[in-house]
């Protein structure tokens, strides 16, 4: 089963301090060597402004702002976006979104070629061959309340909101479709 474009939403039992407390990723990318997400909802304390700036790109919107979409390679810059959009090195996200990772994506957006939807992050989240399955089914070493809910994402969910609202609509979106499979 290939979750590219589901949502994995941390269990709301994590424990405070964990590092994905509250967290929903989207995974954009499943194969047999790795799966590969970008957290959604953790802002980080810089804009898309400031990225640009740091680059000698003029960009003058200072509203959206870059999230932290994980904790390998923090350096690394992907935009997950819209699908009638592209750049340099662009690349299919699962079915509904694609996934640019290049300098030409900034100069883009400066140019006002922007896509419907996009989110900025820095860095990324991986799990190795198997480790997502072990703990979606809470094994060892994995504990069941340290697993994750599983849903199919949507526009709303991904773009639509942020920080704790973002979770809380995940939480009841992952929960509803869970329940609807059996009715």
């Amino acid at each position: 089963m290939n979750r590219s474009g589901s949502l994995l939403v941390s269990h709301p039992r994590l424990p405070i301090g964990h590092p994905f407390r509250e967290s929903v990723i989207y995974l954009y990318d499943e194969a047999p060597q790795a799966t590969l997400g970008i957290i959604l909802n953790y802002k980080s304390t810089f804009s898309v402004k400031d990225l640009c700036k740091s680059k000698g790109i003029m960009f003058n919107d200072g509203r959206p702002k870059v999230f932290k979409g994980g904790p390998v390679n923090e350096q690394a810059l992907v935009m997950l976006h819209s699908t009638e959009w592209s750049s340099d090195h662009t690349h299919e996200a699962g079915s509904n979104y694609n996934i640019s990772s290049d300098d030409k994506m900034f100069e883009k957006l400066a140019s006002g070629d922007t896509p419907l939807f996009y989110r900025v992050f820095a860095g990324i989240c991986t799990w190795g061959p198997g480790q997502l399955d072990m703990e979606l089914k809470g094994k060892r070493p994995y504990r069941p309340e340290n697993s994750w809910l599983l849903g199919q994402s949507n526009n709303d969910i991904v773009f639509g909101y942020e920080a704790d609202e973002q979770y809380k609509r995940a939480v009841n979106l992952c929960s509803k479709q869970m329940i609807d499979q059996y009715f």
